[in-house]
């Protein structure tokens, strides 16, 4: 898993798709690139850091370029 994100298998890949998975964005802070985990919480840092990645995904959509993208869901939704 990542420093500020943690990806959550819902559907293993298999023969007949790509599966689904979800990833989960945190308020964490970390040091550089070193994923030593600050005390701090800053928030809304993960709702922001998810809609900045939506929304490149959705432009690279709009263009014709194809994504594993699929969408956006609740915080509190359950997988």
């Amino acid at each position: 898993m990542g420093s500020v994100k943690d990806l959550q298998v819902i559907t293993k890949p298999g023969p007949d798709g790509d599966g689904f998975r979800q990833i989960r964005f945190s308020a964490t802070v970390t040091a550089f690139l070193t994923g030593a985990k600050m005390p701090d919480h800053i928030d809304g840092k993960g709702a922001a850091l998810c809609l900045m990645g939506a929304y490149c995904f959705e432009q690279l959509e709009a263009k014709g370029v194809k994504t594993h993208y699929r969408g956006l869901v609740n915080e509190k939704a359950k997988p």
